[in-house]
C-alpha cells in the first residue's frame, strides 16, 4: 500500500549522500573518462561489482569474485545491468582489456535512451571537471573597485565572480546548458533561468535581457549546476558560496508548495477574514495578508485551511511580517488532519517541478504517423511520458513517482512498482526486473496522479488526453 509519510519523506530527498566523482588524471583516450566510486556494475543478478570509470564509450570494472571470471576472453559479450547512482540502464557491453581481475569494457548496441542516461550522467560532471581560471583582460568589469574572476569549461561553462579587496564575495554567475544562476549578496538568494536561444554564445557575459528567468527554479538546472560544481576542481572561493546557494534553494523545492491563485486560503477561528495562501509546506505556510486586515501576531492562531473540497483543521504560528506577507509554521490539529495536508501537498510538489525536455528521439514501433512524444521530469525519477495522436487521444502514457509507475495502453491502466525506484524516462517499456505489476491499482496512487496532471504545467494536448482516456476528472 503507498504510504503517504513515505513519499513525503522522498519528496524531501532521503537518498544517501551523493558522493563527487573525481579525475586526478588528464585523460588522453578518445573518450574522456571519469574517476567514480559510486556506480555498480551486476551480472545475471550476481552481486554488485564497482566500477572505477565511465566513459561515453565503456567503463573499468572490478569483477573479483564473479564466478565466470576465468573463462573471459577479450571479445566476449555480456548481458549486465550498469547503476549510476540514481539511474540503471539493462545493457550489453564487450570485453576489450583483462587483467586479473580488472576488465575494461565497450558499450555495444545501447539504444538512443541507454545512451542519452549515459551522457546525461557524465556529461555535468565532465563540464565540473573542465573549468579552469580564465585571464579576465580581454573582458569589461563593470565596477573597477571588485576584483573580477573568471572561470571557464567546455560548452560554454562559465562562472564570473567578483570579490572586494578584502576577498569577500560580492556577486557570482553561472552558465551552464544553457542555464544561467546568479547570487547577489545586496539582494540574497539566487536568480535561475534559461538562456534564450538567440543570446547563446561561446564566450563572456551576457545582458540579464537575455535570460529568462524563472519564477520558480526548476529542480534540473539546481541539480545540474550542484553536480558540475561538486565535480570541479574550483577554488573553495569560487564554488563553496554558490554550490552552498544551490544545494539551500534545492532543499526548499523539496517542502514549499508554491500557491499560484487565490482559491487557497486560511480562514481563522471567530473571524470572517479569508487570507490567501503565498505558499506552504508540511511544517510552516505563508499569508498574503490584505491592508485592511487585522490579526494578532502573538499568539498562535487556530483555523481552516479550505483547499477546494478539503478542510484542513490547523494552528498557524506566526512567526515573520514581511510588507504584506506573514509567514510562521503550521501543525495540524490532529492525524486526520496531518493525513488531509499530505494528501493535499504530495502531489501538488510533484506537479510543482515537472519541466518539458526533449522527448525520446526513437518513437515508439506502434506509434502511428503524426504522433508526437511529449516528456516533463521532475523531482528524482519523477516523469510524465505520452504519446498522444491526431486526435488528442492518448495512446500510450506513464506516470512515475517514487516507486511507483501507472500506465495506461489505450485506456487500459496498470500500476507497477518499482522498488529500486528507478525507470529511464525515456524507455517505453518497463523492464520486468526493475518493475514488477500488481493485481489492483490503488485508488490512492490514481488520486494522486489525478492531481499530478491537474497542477502540472503541460501542453494543453498532454493534460486533456490523460484526463480524458485515462485520469478523468475527480
Amino acid at each position: 500500500m503507498l504510504n503517504l509519510k513515505k513519499l513525503v519523506a522522498w519528496l524531501s530527498g532521503t537518498d544517501q549522500p551523493k558522493r563527487p566523482s573525481t579525475d586526478d588524471s588528464e585523460e588522453r583516450r578518445r573518450f574522456q573518462r571519469l574517476q567514480l566510486d559510486n556506480c555498480f556494475l551486476s551480472i545475471d543478478d550476481s552481486d554488485s561489482f564497482p566500477v572505477t570509470n565511465l566513459s561515453y564509450g565503456g567503463f573499468r570494472v572490478d569483477l573479483s569474485g564473479w564466478k565466470d571470471l576465468k573463462t573471459l576472453q577479450p571479445g566476449d559479450s555480456i548481458l549486465c545491468n550498469l547503476k549510476m547512482q540514481n539511474t540503471q540502464i539493462n545493457c550489453r557491453v564487450t570485453a576489450r582489456n583483462i587483467s586479473k581481475t580488472i576488465i575494461g569494457c565497450a558499450f555495444s548496441e545501447l539504444t538512443q535512451a541507454q545512451s542519452n542516461a549515459v551522457t546525461e550522467f557524465i556529461k555535468p560532471r565532465i563540464l565540473g571537471h573542465s573549468l579552469r581560471e580564465i585571464d579576465t583582460a580581454k573582458l569589461k568589469n563593470d565596477d573597477p573597485k571588485l576584483r573580477m574572476r573568471w572561470f571557464q569549461g567546455d560548452d560554454s561553462t562559465q562562472i564570473f565572480f567578483w570579490q572586494t579587496v578584502d576577498g569577500e564575495n560580492v556577486m557570482q554567475e553561472f552558465y551552464f546548458l544553457d542555464y544561467f544562476i546568479s547570487w547577489n549578496k545586496a539582494s540574497g538568494g539566487l536568480q535561475t533561468g534559461k538562456i534564450k536561444t538567440e543570446s547563446r554564445s561561446n564566450f563572456g557575459r551576457i545582458s540579464p535581457d537575455s535570460v529568462a528567468f524563472f519564477h520558480i527554479p526548476p529542480y534540473k538546472a539546481l541539480k545540474l549546476g550542484q553536480t558540475i560544481l561538486e565535480c570541479s576542481k574550483l577554488p573553495p572561493e569560487a564554488r563553496d558560496n554558490l554550490l552552498s546557494e544551490i544545494i539551500g534553494e534545492e532543499k526548499r523545492l523539496f517542502h514549499r508548495f508554491i500557491v499560484k491563485n487565490s482559491a487557497i486560503t486560511f480562514v481563522a477561528d471567530n473571524s470572517c477574514q479569508v487570507f490567501p495562501l503565498l505558499n506552504i509546506s508540511m511544517n510552516g505556510m505563508a499569508l498574503l495578508k490584505p491592508e485592511e486586515a487585522s490579526i494578532n501576531t502573538e499568539h498562535p492562531l487556530r483555523g481552516v485551511l479550505k483547499t477546494g473540497d478539503t478542510d484542513i483543521k490547523i494552528i498557524f504560528k506566526p512567526a515573520y511580517f514581511h510588507e504584506t506577507m506573514l509567514g510562521g509554521g503550521l501543525q495540524t490539529i490532529d492525524q486526520k488532519d496531518l493525513i488531509r495536508l499530505e494528501e493535499f501537498l504530495a502531489p501538488r510538489l510533484l506537479a510543482q517541478y515537472l519541466e518539458e525536455v526533449p522527448a525520446p528521439v526513437e518513437p515508439p514501433a506502434f506509434a502511428p504517423l503524426g504522433a508526437r512524444t511529449y516528456l516533463y521530469t521532475g523531482l528524482h525519477n519523477t516523469h510524465i511520458l505520452s504519446l498522444i495522436d491526431t486526435g488528442a487521444s492518448l495512446l500510450r502514457g506513464r506516470i512515475a513517482f517514487m516507486d511507483r509507475a501507472i500506465t495506461c495502453r489505450r485506456g487500459n491502466i496498470t500500476e507497477y512498482r518499482c522498488p529500486e525506484g528507478l525507470i529511464f524516462p525515456g524507455d517505453w517499456e518497463l523492464d520486468s526486473a526493475v518493475a514488477q505489476p500488481i493485481e489492483k491499482v490503488e485508488e490512492i496512487a490514481l488520486q494522486i496522479c489525478r492531481e499530478m496532471i491537474a497542477n502540472a504545467e503541460l501542453a494543453p494536448e498532454v493534460k486533456q488526453a490523460w484526463e480524458k482516456a485515462f485520469l478523468g476528472k475527480p
